[in-house]
C-alpha cells in the first residue's frame, strides 16, 4: 500500500511516513516520545521501531487521515523541519503500538483545531471510549488542552481575565501571541494510552510552566487562577501535574 498516496487528497497536504527510530523527527519530539512510552532509543541495544506519521500545514482532515492509518506519532513539520527534503525511503514498515498514540502540533495550528474532539475521536475509532464515557473525558481533555494553549504556549495568565475589561484585555493577548511566529511555533504534545480499564493522557506544553503548589484544592470564589484544575479533578479520576507544571495528566477510569 502506498500509504503517502492514501493521505493525500484534493487540496490536502500530505503527511509522509518514516520511523521515529531514523533523525527525521524533531530531536525534542523523539525524545518525549521515547520518555513517555519507554520506547528503546537507536543504538541502546535494540532496533525496535515505530509507525509515524510527518503532516505538514496540519489540519483536521489531515491529522484524521494519518491517524486512521493507525501510526504511533503524527508530527506537524513546522517551517524548518519541511526543509529535510523528499523522505519516502525512511519508511521501515514498522509495526504500530498497539495500546497508545501521540500528536504533536504546533500552537498557532493546535489553536485553531478541536484536539480534544479530534483525539476523542480516535479513541472512540480504536475501540477504546464507549459513548457513554466520552462527554465528561472530552471536556476534561478541552480544558486542559486550552490551558496548555493559553496559559502555558502562549503565557496568558488567568488574572488578565478578572482585570477591569478583562475579555477585551484577554482577546488582545490572544491576538499579540498568535501574531508572534515563536509563540506559534511552540509544541503541544498530546499522549493517549491505555491498558486494561484505564486511561491515561498526557497534555504537554513548552510554556515556562507555574507553581503547582499553588493550585487550589477545592474551590474559592476569589481565587484568580487555578480554577481549571478543580474543574478536571471533578471529571477524572486523577489529575496529576509534573514538569514544572508543563504536563497534565488526566487518569480516566474506563
Amino acid at each position: 500500500m502506498n500509504i503517502e498516496s492514501a493521505l493525500t487528497g484534493p487540496a490536502l497536504s500530505p503527511a509522509r511516513a518514516f520511523c521515529v527510530v531514523r533523525d527525521r523527527v524533531p530531536a525534542d519530539v523523539a525524545a518525549r516520545a521515547a520518555s513517555r512510552f519507554g520506547l528503546a532509543k537507536e543504538g541502546a541495544g535494540s532496533s525496535r521501531s515505530t509507525a509515524a506519521m510527518l503532516v505538514a500545514e496540519a489540519s483536521r482532515d489531515t491529522v484524521r487521515r494519518a491517524l486512521d492509518q493507525n501510526s504511533f506519532l503524527t508530527v506537524e513539520l513546522t517551517e524548518l523541519e519541511d526543509t529535510t527534503g523528499a523522505i519516502d525511503g525512511d519508511w521501515l514498515g514498522a509495526p504500530p503500538v498497539e495500546h497508545g498514540f501521540y500528536l504533536s502540533l504546533t500552537t498557532g495550528t493546535a489553536y485553531g483545531m478541536q484536539c480534544a474532539v479530534l483525539v476523542c475521536d480516535e479513541l472512540a475509532r480504536r475501540g477504546v471510549l464507549r459513548p457513554e464515557r466520552r462527554g465528561n473525558i472530552e471536556l476534561c481533555l478541552h480544558e486542559a488542552i486550552a490551558n496548555a494553549i493559553v496559559h502555558g504556549n502562549m503565557g496568558i495568565p488567568s488574572s488578565a481575565k478578572e482585570k477591569p475589561e478583562g475579555y477585551r484585555l484577554f482577546g488582545q493577548l490572544l491576538k499579540e501571541r498568535l501574531g508572534d511566529h515563536d509563540v506559534r511555533q511552540r509544541r503541544l504534545d498530546i499522549f493517549a494510552r491505555w491498558s486494561g480499564d484505564s486511561l491515561n493522557i498526557a497534555v504537554v506544553d513548552q510554556g515556562g510552566g507555574f507553581d503547582t503548589t499553588a493550585l487550589p484544592e477545592q474551590a474559592d470564589g476569589g481565587a484568580h487562577s487555578g480554577r481549571g484544575f478543580l474543574f478536571m479533578r471533578a471529571l477524572a479520576k486523577r489529575v496529576s501535574v509534573t514538569d514544572g507544571g508543563r504536563c497534565t495528566v488526566l487518569h480516566f477510569d474506563l
